[in-house]
């Protein structure tokens, strides 16, 4: 008996959290719409009465559209007179919210609370708490993937591995529509802990499921480490496009030329995520000949260019990527090998071309949903079909798993320092 009660006041629940927050933000905020900066600005009213909405209706998409706000303000009725219990209405329009995603289909499609949102610009900003890995989505296994712990990170601590499956945060069991909300959960206060649940294949293709209780900290990315090889190839690694890469990379940058004289360069983007967009484009800019950056089209099939200016980088140059290097990696190997700037080597990337977009719902909340893909600046698709490189190169099955790899080992840095050494 106590399991159908619970069972019967959940499914109440779950039909208030699909239904309230399309009323909470259509009848009472109106639709706002926002850039990544936060300003707003209101885009078309909604009609005040479902009776304005019907009569305003001219195709068959905006009468089913009519017919469904209906329904929904029919269900509201029934709930606000006859549901036994009080209910949170803010706490049912976070949750509705991400119901509403959840029919998307789209596992980067997401809700931000007010608390959530600040959780995610720190962490664009460069630091926050949780156990500092770098995820993204496997659309194939419809599972979260590690695609590299951070450095000095709880994570490479307790021993996560780029490829590692995320199966469980928590309680909270990975699926193919709750991908942010596993992010989320990773995340926490300083000195609490995390229980995650992973699933981890061998060289041999043999899985097996790890649990990890891993205590989270203060996370300050550092996304911009350099070197110099056989005193004149100069080596930058750039493990995110976060706000303070830029400047990071373009110190380095200069150091390495104007300091140590360096006659080549490699970046290496290996297991980079990607990150902000504008500043991976201001990094390539400095790469690439005048011309587009990256173009994107949206659903409308409108285009949207970035462009660079007629500076470029002026020595030899090799990017390294790998199955892991994702999303603004991806644009900046795209624009190099397109424009013929340096060569490639590595293993094909991952192949995640859509772009994510920051709408504020006016309250301080935020929808980030996928509205845009993108293309090299020859028109070559990048989602789902990844930047091959100019060289393919394995890593040593020893090390294939690992996110550092002793330079003894690094086959692929190794035939980096070749390529250059040819042309110098």
């Amino acid at each position: 008996m106590n399991n159908r009660g619970e069972n019967s006041i959940f499914t109440i629940l779950v039909t208030v959290i699909i239904t309230a927050l399309l009323c909470f933000i259509f009848f009472r905020l109106g639709n706002w719409n926002a850039s990544v900066n936060g300003e707003t600005t209101p885009t078309s009213s909604t009609p005040q009465s479902i009776s304005d909405l019907v009569s305003a209706t001219t195709t068959d998409g905006a009468v089913a559209e009519a017919n469904m706000y209906k329904k929904l303000s029919n269900i509201k009725k029934i709930i606000d007179n006859e549901f036994l219990f009080d209910y949170d209405q803010e706490r049912l329009a976070d949750n509705a919210a991400r119901g509403m995603l959840y029919s998307l289909d789209d596992p980067y499609a997401t809700y931000y609370n007010k608390d959530q949102f600040k959780s995610f610009y720190e962490q664009t900003e460069g630091e926050y708490v949780g156990i500092g890995v770098y995820i993204s989505f496997d659309t194939q296994k419809e599972l979260p993937i590690i695609l590299a712990p951070l450095d000095d990170s709880p994570a490479l601590e307790a021993g996560i591995l780029p490829g590692d499956y995320i199966l469980k945060v928590g309680d909270t069991e990975a699926g193919s529509n709750n991908y942010q909300e596993l992010v989320d959960a990773i995340k926490g206060t300083p000195g609490s802990t995390v229980k995650i649940e992973l699933y981890r294949y061998d060289e041999n293709g043999k899985g097996k499921r790890i649990e990890l209780e891993i205590e989270r900290r203060k996370i300050e990315i550092n996304p911009v480490v350099s070197e110099v090889y056989e005193e004149s190839i100069g080596y930058i690694r750039l493990t995110s496009f976060d706000e303070n890469t830029y400047d990071n990379f373009k110190a380095e940058y200069d150091k390495l030329i104007d300091e140590s004289k360096v006659k080549a360069l490699i970046i290496d983007l290996r297991d980079n995520p990607g990150g902000v967009l504008g500043i991976c484009a201001k990094i390539t800019d400095l790469m690439i000949p005048e011309g587009k950056i990256v173009y994107t089209v949206d659903k409308k099939g409108k285009e949207e260019a970035l462009f660079s200016d007629d500076t470029k980088i002026k020595i030899p140059l090799v990017v390294l990527v790998n199955e892991n290097s994702a999303s603004a990696s991806e644009v900046f190997t795209a624009a190099i090998k397109d424009y013929g700037v340096g060569t490639i080597i590595g293993k094909k990337t991952f192949g995640k071309g859509v772009i994510q977009t920051l709408k504020s719902l006016g309250d301080g909340t935020y929808l980030k949903i996928t509205t845009a893909e993108y293309f090299s600046p020859k028109g070559n698709k990048i989602n789902g079909e990844g930047v091959t490189p100019d060289i393919e190169v394995d890593l040593p099955e020893t090390v294939k798993n690992s996110y550092y790899v002793e330079f003894d080992e690094d086959t692929q840095l190794q035939r980096a320092i070749e390529e250059l050494k040819s042309k110098m």
